[in-house]
């Protein structure tokens, strides 16, 4: 490993010890110090974002160091600005430790025969990689697309349906983000002081679920429009798949969401915190318990060598994010999106949040990231004012999130498919989604306006 990568590692790693230190017991340097980190790894970073991404990430400096000098800010406003999303940075960094135990023994070979020997017609292979993409995902975010798009492809051919499964793949992914601790919508949870990640799981988990369905459903009637044009599979003959793996794989996916929970409710801390610590932890007892300490540290050095190389743009961009956001509130410029919402929507709350979500789509579209309209949003506007309860809000952004992220041809899933499947960013965004996402608007708007009030 090169030493320039190996110092911006060191970086990340003591980023994360300095953000546990400053939690339980707070030093004022380490604040500064943390944010000097955090500095040299964005310009590190720079070079090495595509041309797109680049032009985008600087009018976004630009924008909101032009609010920081407006306004007057201190040295201490614009480096506190760069910590502002600090917990979620650490979760970004500390989140592809929590693969590490899925990956001791062989389970996605067991998942292959599974699918190859119980799985043969193409709407039972379409649930599968659902089931599959959205779970994975729920874990480790956007790698869980990366390991799902590339472990089904190769079975794809054998039922003809190349557009059906990019768009299962790429949905099941983004019906994660209702629910995943390890989303950047978990910020959501910290900045809403009366809305409880405990409280949101069930009802979250039932948007996943209906956000599912509806795809389902309407690839399901398409293929029944042209039953001739898709293919049974053939099972290779004297395969079965090793049901004791498979049920350790299901086992650990609970323990780990269940050590989330737990550790959430009995800390009472700060729910990206809660992540990382899981994803720091987890791995290392799973390891002990199940006596694979020595692939436990193969795998701690692949994450050293490779996922802490490959986290380091998202690093870069929501720091970048967070300081946006943060001129946005400093400068009173946020409360111009309040504006965007006349009056009106006030006593239709369906209406508003379809709004909401409307606000947090179209900028995608033209190449403005969604999560940086909706740490905006979330740290700008309150509930309260645009007529709606705290965890109607929280629905609503969480699905306006999931949505302008969907559509957008500038997000990192567009780009990963693109470099998967040669195709444009524009067709694996808006052109498979844009029927699907006119629906989801439509359906959890009301979905969010009639839940949301009965959760308090």
């Amino acid at each position: 490993m090169k030493p320039g990568k190996d110092i911006l590692n060191v970086l990340s790693i003591i980023f994360v010890l300095l953000g546990f230190i400053n939690f339980f017991y707070f030093v004022e340097a380490f604040q500064y110090i943390s944010a000097g980190i955090l500095i040299v790894i964005f310009l590190c970073t720079l070079p090495k974002l595509s041309k797109v991404t680049w032009l985008v990430m600087a009018a976004m400096f630009v924008m909101g160091a032009s609010l920081f000098v407006y306004t007057g800010a201190t040295a201490r406003d614009w480096f506190l600005a760069v910590l502002q999303n600090r917990n979620l940075l650490m979760l970004f960094i500390c989140a592809p430790m929590l693969s590490l135990p899925f990956y001791y023994q062989d389970y996605q070979g067991e998942l292959k025969i599974f699918t190859q020997v119980k799985v043969r017609n193409v709407m039972g292979f379409l649930v599968m990689v659902s089931l599959f993409t959205h779970f994975i995902s729920v874990l480790i975010s956007i790698g869980g697309l990366i390991v799902a798009y590339v472990f089904f492809k190769p079975f794809v051919a054998q039922y003809n349906a190349d557009d059906f499964f990019l768009k299962t793949v790429s949905r099941s992914y983004f019906s994660s983000g209702f629910w995943s601790p390890a989303w950047a919508t978990v910020i959501i949870y910290s900045t809403l002081p009366d809305v409880q990640w405990i409280r949101v799981i069930p009802v979250a988990i039932g948007f996943s679920a209906v956000f599912t369905l509806i795809s389902l459903f309407e690839m399901n009637r398409e293929i029944r429009r042209n039953p001739t044009g898709f293919q049974l599979a053939e099972p290779p003959a004297g395969l079965q798949p090793d049901k004791k793996k498979l049920n350790t794989m299901m086992f650990l996916v609970f323990a780990m969401i269940s050590s989330i929970i737990v550790l959430n409710l009995v800390t009472g801390w700060d729910l990206m915190l809660v992540v990382s610590t899981v994803a720091l932890l987890f791995p290392l007892l799973t390891a002990l318990l199940q006596k694979f300490f020595a692939t436990y540290i193969s795998s701690v050095k692949n994450y050293y060598g490779t996922s802490l190389v490959k986290v380091r743009e998202q690093v870069a961009l929501f720091t970048l994010v967070g300081f946006l956001a943060r001129a946005l509130d400093l400068s009173g410029a946020g409360l111009v999106l309040v504006n965007l919402l006349p009056d009106w929507l006030h006593n239709t709350p369906a209406l508003m949040i379809a709004a909401i979500i409307l606000i947090m789509t179209i900028p995608g579209l033209v190449g403005i990231h969604p999560t940086t309209i909706g740490i905006t949003i979330v740290t700008v506007l309150q509930p309260a004012a645009l007529g709606l309860t705290s965890y109607t809000f929280a629905l609503a952004l969480l699905t306006g999130w999931v949505v302008s992220l969907m559509v957008a041809p500038f997000s990192a899933v567009a780009l990963i498919l693109s470099g998967e499947n040669g195709k444009s960013t524009f067709a694996n965004s808006v052109l498979i989604n844009w029927k699907f996402t006119i629906v989801c608007i439509v359906v959890f708007s009301l979905l969010a306006s009639i839940v949301g009030p009965l959760m308090g």
